[in-house]
């Protein structure tokens, strides 16, 4: 059941309510009203509550109609705690009283939760930024989740996905079917060498990964909306992509590549067949999840790049802007600060990403 806050505590205009969501179904009919991303959904917030982190969810409505949500992740600092809105909060009319509204929700949930910080990383810039600048939000330093990403409309037939790829890309998801290169969809049995997969990549490319069981619940809790799908040359697994559906869009998580069989080019038949499988379940987009921000990207020829950093960096973009689509730049992230002494204490010791 849903659990009215005290609304002395509020002091919000009396044709507002909010509430802390406990059920599932209707937190998620509210997220899609409101346009939500997959990291403001129930499933997300369970599972990253097994992960470190408790989940608290906000929804203030207009009599039957949801206007604003934010679901809080809170991460333990010891005796405290930091609070973050991932891709949130999602706002239909975001004018001064519903702003104000949700900001004194999520001050009264950071209280309970000793938090020094909230952070609140809106997916787009229809957010009043002079409101939240007079209720006390300001820039923020910190970078969570990827500033870029590239999205693309599955509203498509196969030809037309593949036509408005860029020829390089086109060229080698045919040349990857010609060679034999075989997708299939796989299961729990087949996570093991996915994570092996995954683990070499990141070796290569220079970044860190998760444990195995936080894979194999992140499987488990999506059940039917997420796929891990698995690219084979001659029963060699060459390529792997793990792919979620949320809110009407496929999302692609985690990507992995065998350096021997690369040039096979079984990952970008991978990435062909992730959004044909969102696409048919539904998915109006796809989100290729990540790209590198333009002062991230080396200022010179892809030929140039060694297998540093900066050139895993241009890799990935390279492989991502050729499948098409809009490059999407999310707005900055904001905070507010409840203690500022111990977040400055906090950052010189890098605790986390805050």
């Amino acid at each position: 059941m849903s659990v009215a806050l005290d609304p002395r505590d509020l002091r919000q205009d009396s044709t507002l309510r909010l509430l802390h969501c406990r059920e599932p179904q209707r937190w998620d009919e509210a997220v899609q009203c409101l346009g939500g991303h997959l990291l403001q959904g129930w499933n997300w917030g369970a599972f990253k509550g097994r992960h470190g982190w408790r989940a608290e969810r906000l929804l203030l409505s207009a009599g039957e109609r949801p206007v604003a949500a934010a679901q809080v992740l809170f991460r333990r600092l010891g005796p405290f705690s930091a609070g973050y809105v991932p891709r949130g909060p999602l706002v239909a009319d975001p004018d001064h009283r519903v702003l104000a509204s949700l900001t004194l929700g999520l001050d009264r949930v950071a209280r309970r939760e000793r938090a020094l910080l909230t952070l609140i990383e809106p997916e787009n810039s229809q957010l009043d930024w002079s409101t939240l600048g007079q209720l006390g939000w300001r820039d923020s330093r910190a970078i969570i989740q990827p500033r870029r990403t590239i999205k693309l409309s599955l509203d498509a037939s196969d030809e037309q996905l593949l036509a408005a790829m860029k020829p390089k890309t086109r060229y080698n998801i045919r040349l990857a079917a010609r060679r034999g290169v075989t997708v299939r969809q796989g299961d729990a049995s087949d996570l093991p060498a996915f994570y092996s997969l995954l683990r070499e990549t990141g070796e290569r490319q220079s970044f860190g990964i998760h444990d195995y069981a936080y894979f194999a619940d992140l499987l488990g809790t999506f059940g039917e909306r997420g796929a891990l799908l698995l690219g084979e040359y001659e029963g060699q697994l060459a390529a792997g992509a793990l792919v979620v559906r949320a809110f009407g869009e496929g999302i692609y998580l985690y990507g992995a590549s065998n350096t021997e069989l690369q040039k096979h080019m079984a990952a970008h038949l991978v990435q062909f067949e992730a959004m044909r499988w969102s696409r048919d379940a539904g998915c109006q987009r796809y989100d290729l999840w990540g790209i590198p921000s333009e002062e991230d990207l080396p200022k010179v020829d892809e030929g140039q790049i060694g297998r540093d950093v900066r050139g895993a960096m241009l890799g990935v973009y390279t492989f991502k802007q050729g499948f098409g689509g809009e490059v999407v730049s999310y707005p900055r992230m904001l905070e507010r600060i409840y203690a500022g002494p111990l977040v400055r204490l906090a950052r010189r010791l890098g605790w986390g990403a805050w």
